[in-house]
């Protein structure tokens, strides 16, 4: 899978705010039962799931982000220039040549 530099910046930004908000969550709820929410074994089982939990989706993150730097890049309409100087050899935007609907 192709994408351009703008979808996979934009992938990266979901990904990290997701990680952050996953973060923030979950670090609440663990601060709630800590806190004294919940009492007993109970609570201690769940602290700890929690934790096991934060630590498997803090994995998924790290691991989708790395994922995305393997993505390759293509260019896309923001680097595709109208210049005619960086534009490949014979194509002209068809707005500049005359007769030619846009």
């Amino acid at each position: 899978m192709m994408a351009t530099q703008e979808q996979i910046d934009a992938a990266r930004r979901t990904i990290e705010q997701l990680r952050d908000q996953h973060a923030h969550d979950v670090l609440k709820l663990i601060r709630l039962l800590e806190d004294g929410a919940m009492k007993g074994k109970a609570a201690d089982k769940l602290i700890k799931d929690c934790e096991a939990w934060d630590a498997a989706y803090k994995s998924v993150f790290r691991r989708a982000l790395t994922m995305l730097e393997s993505v390759p890049v293509t260019p896309g309409p923001a680097e595709s220039s109208t210049d005619p100087l960086t534009r490949p050899y014979g194509q002209l935007p068809s707005h500049t040549v005359p007769g030619m609907p846009r």
